[in-house]
């Protein structure tokens, strides 16, 4: 089916597409391409020609280069943005100049084109812009849309700063970056993004880089060749395939080795891949999500995360607000907690155990929300849930930090050790491994620890 067949404007003809660029031949096969997909084309040669069709026609897309006669191609992003926020608009860079490609980007480019510009990747673009969902659309039913990200639960300001980021981030290609910490909603959020996007029909794939073993990383990214190596007795697809015309989400991506993040970073900017054991590259169209609960700018300056690639990844960066930056979003997340737990037959809560959930400190954030409530659940009596039953690891009072003036140097250690381990325990869902991963030690250590202080299950 052709594009003119689904995407024709409310006069019914065809889709019009603004087409900015200096050099008479590139005009000229961007014509020619959008012709053949059933597109009617106006050209540009300068900013003022391009200022001038904006005021004239409405455009689904709009093509620039980045260097202009009287200006750059970055005053034309802007200017759409500014003023046609309907149109989303990529630009065609010069090769090799990521820079501009992430400039561009931030400024709220939908995408961007290397020279000398591959057709293919072209059509690509262009599909995936007529597929971007018009703000504000309508249902069958006449009223507005529900916006995907309304499943981030709750009214305080700090969530729906993120709604509304997101809302904006789904109207691009533009890589995100999520930082926030364990358990606050990173994945949830990137699949908001997904489910918004033009991409919403294709795979949105997530993927634990902190829980591949660095000899299979390169094959599990990047797909593998029948005989690359002992055991691989046929041909294997990878992430990079699996997301194809989707979303690939890096969730912990700074635990990914540097040798497996040169291999990354390529992939990105070349938006291609070779197999392990393949000597051809084969084209990839994915948009990447990434995020850590780690400071990723921290990780580039100690050495343990390319530069190149952390500017690369964080074109936007998306932070998600801790549980306690967001109590009064408390009891409706444990309203919605429960009805996901207990479908109809949901405990009440006694006022106690709603204050003590209500002041707790949440080190792992939603996710331990969840946890504490699924306990609590299974533990009450009488379908209702009681401050013991929570079972809190609340933090010590002033009270009690007077009760161990007295104590001596290893009972304070002891506490201290225990309490960092509960702690990075909650916040990781009670996975051990992950916890030993995130304080540091192995899991074998982290599992001598937890016997010795007496920490339960």
């Amino acid at each position: 089916m052709s594009i003119s067949k689904f995407d024709r404007s409310a006069r019914g003809e065809l889709a019009r597409v603004l087409v900015v660029d200096d050099e008479a031949d590139i005009r000229e096969l961007l014509d020619l391409t959008l012709a053949r997909m059933g597109l009617s084309a106006d050209c540009a040669g300068t900013v003022a020609e391009a200022r001038q069709f904006l005021e004239r026609e409405r455009y689904k897309l709009c093509l620039t280069d980045m260097r202009l006669p009287d200006g750059e191609g970055l005053e034309v992003v802007k200017l759409i943005g500014e003023h046609y926020g309907e149109t989303p608009v990529a630009v065609i860079t010069a090769f090799g100049s990521a820079e501009n490609a992430v400039a561009a980007l931030k400024a709220g480019a939908f995408d961007y084109l290397a020279k000398p510009v591959a057709l293919e990747q072209l059509r690509t673009l262009i599909k995936s812009a007529l597929s971007l969902p018009r703000i504000a659309e309508p249902v069958a039913g006449g009223g507005p849309q529900l916006s995907p990200s309304a499943r981030l639960i709750g009214a305080s300001p700090a969530i729906a700063h993120v709604r509304q980021m997101i809302d904006k981030l789904a109207r691009s290609q533009a890589p995100v970056y999520i930082s926030g910490e364990s358990g606050s909603g990173k994945e949830l959020a990137a699949r908001c993004i997904h489910s918004q996007s033009a991409r919403y029909a294709a795979p949105f794939v997530p993927v634990n880089c902190g829980a591949i073993p660095e000899s299979l990383m390169e094959s599990e990214f990047f797909g593998y060749r029948k005989g690359a190596f002992t055991g691989a007795d046929s041909d294997r697809d990878g992430f990079f395939h699996a997301a194809n015309g989707g979303t690939l989400f890096l969730d912990e991506v700074a635990d990914l080795p540097l040798a497996v993040q040169v291999k990354l970073l390529r992939a990105i900017q070349e938006k291609k891949v070779r197999k392990v054991g393949s000597t051809a590259e084969e084209p990839v169209d994915v948009r990447i999500i990434s995020a850590t609960h780690q400071k990723l700018k921290d990780c580039v300056e100690a050495g343990n995360f390319r530069q190149d690639l952390y500017y690369r990844l964080n074109v936007i960066e998306l932070k998600i607000p801790p549980l306690r930056e967001r109590q009064e979003d408390i009891p409706v997340l444990i309203e919605a907690t429960l009805a996901r737990i207990c479908g109809q037959l949901q405990p009440i809560l006694s006022p106690d155990a709603l204050h003590a959930l209500c002041v707790y400190n949440f080190p792992g954030n939603v996710r331990e929300l969840e946890n504490i409530l699924e306990r609590a659940t299974a533990l009450c009596s009488d379908d209702k849930v009681l401050t013991e039953d929570l079972q809190l690891a609340l933090e010590c009072t002033d009270e009690e930090n007077a009760d161990h003036d007295g104590e001596t140097l290893d009972d304070h250690i002891n506490r201290i050790e225990k309490q960092l381990i509960i702690e990075a325990l909650a916040k990781t869902g009670f996975n051990r491994t992950a916890a030993a991963r995130l304080l540091g030690v192995t899991f074998r250590s982290l599992r001598y620890r937890i016997e010795r202080l007496g920490i339960e299950a």
